[in-house]
């Protein structure tokens, strides 16, 4: 027992060194530091050499995975300004909405009309696989050299894409538990409501807590109270039927721009002004968000399963398609004052990730009849193998645009109607 405890020490160690050197390893040659981690977790997962397996963490997996997409997504808030959010917000959402509808329709299509899957699961994983993770897309575009309006675009997509593959997904499940008469109404309804009330929670959250923060620093060991109450917000806002991730990347992105919040709405909360964060706690949330990632990708790679190559090769397929269409929707979608190469970063930067995960996993867990479960079963194994695959491509193509002198030819033919420019630096 001693030994196991010591060992499994050693191991946490280990993969926090590792972690950062695969940081560094991303600032040099622009590969994802979250492919490596999911590579650890499959190496020493069931298809692997099998010392640890899903089993070993229990209910800590779905605790983690909250707990990593409300830092993430706070951190992708916190790191918006108004003034980029308002100049990207319309061309954003059109491609946020195209993107996750046709991505989640022609799923569904090749599942249901190709594949011959049954029409429960299959409308289901069009709905998961409709979402782009913020948990990936933020520490991506964080380290790339690119224009704010474009890791803007690309932060509120994944934020957006991943409400409505939410709201969708579960809906779906509440419709078919109700006997599949009031899908439309689920959606109609809950979309909106939960969008609203979202960033109601977030929005009034961040105000309150700014004008208390000078007051709570008085105390002792006061320094974790943010993140607490970040986790606090999370909570509350799905304990009430809305969404946490869109509120905390709402209370995140009011406190970056505290001070250009109207004075007259602040005085409506009894505040003068607005706190911000101080150098040590922003710190404090980075060393976390970095500890919190880097255990979740590697879960995620022990999660994955590569035994059943029927399920690896549909997800092999969707991934390819996916990815396919992404290119024309960006070609389309996009302001041509984009340059060639940004507009390949964002057809390009489309991973599956977290809550696709998350969502995989909780039919499993419901009360449907053996045969539902089954095919939940095998649900969870295509999205897996998707969002494997997903994060893969992703990584290699960041990888062949950001190491060339200058765009592929592929890329400035097919972008031909975009912005030139020489080279990555010519941003």
């Amino acid at each position: 027992m001693e030994h196991q405890i010591a060992s499994s020490v050693l191991s946490v160690g280990l993969l926090v060194f590792v972690a950062h050197f695969f940081t560094a390893l991303f600032e040099r040659t622009k590969v994802p530091d979250v492919l490596p981690l999911i590579l650890i977790g499959i190496v020493i997962g069931p298809t692997g050499l099998n010392f640890v397996d899903e089993s070993n963490f229990g209910n800590i997996g779905s605790i983690l995975s909250a707990i990593a997409l409300a830092l993430m997504l706070f951190e992708g808030g916190s790191h918006l300004t108004f003034e980029t959010l308002r100049s990207t917000l319309r061309d954003c959402v059109l491609l946020s909405i195209c993107t996750f509808f046709i991505t989640a329709g022609i799923t569904f299509s090749i599942l249901y009309f190709v594949l011959q899957q049954e029409l429960l699961p299959a409308l289901y994983i069009g709905a998961v696989l409709g979402s782009i993770s913020p948990a990936v897309v933020v520490p991506i575009v964080r380290g790339l050299k690119i224009s704010e309006i474009t890791k803007s675009t690309l932060v509120v997509e994944s934020a957006i894409s991943d409400v409505l593959s939410i709201v969708l997904a579960l809906s779906i499940l509440k419709a078919f538990q109700a006997g599949g008469t009031t899908l439309g109404h689920f959606i109609g309804t809950n979309i909106i409501a939960t969008m609203a009330m979202s960033i109601m929670v977030g929005f009034g959250g961040a105000i309150i807590w700014s004008t208390i923060l000078e007051k709570i620093r008085k105390f002792p060991n006061t320094i974790f109270t943010s993140l607490a109450f970040l986790f606090i917000l999370y909570g509350l806002s799905e304990v009430l039927g809305y969404n946490g991730p869109v509120t905390t990347l709402i209370f995140g992105l009011v406190l970056a721009n505290s001070k250009k919040i109207p004075l007259d709405i602040i005085q409506r909360f009894g505040a003068d002004r607005l706190i911000e964060f101080t150098s040590i706690e922003k710190t404090l949330f980075s060393e976390i968000i970095f500890l919190v990632k880097t255990f979740f990708f590697v879960y995620l790679g022990i999660s994955i399963k590569f035994g059943q190559i029927y399920f690896m090769s549909i997800g092999l397929l969707l991934t390819i398609i996916i990815y396919g269409s992404r290119l024309f929707l960006v070609k389309y979608l996009t302001p041509k004052e984009t340059s060639q190469r940004e507009a390949a970063l964002i057809a390009f930067i489309i991973p599956k990730g977290l809550a696709a995960a998350v969502l995989a996993e909780i039919p499993i867990h419901m009360d449907f009849n053996q045969h539902a479960h089954a095919l939940f079963l095998d649900v969870q194994s295509i999205v897996y193998a998707v969002i494997f695959f997903s994060i893969l491509l992703t990584a290699i193509l960041i990888y062949r645009e950001e190491n060339r002198n200058s765009s592929s030819p592929f890329i400035k033919k097919f972008f031909k109607d975009f912005r030139a420019i020489t080279s990555p630096s010519g941003e």
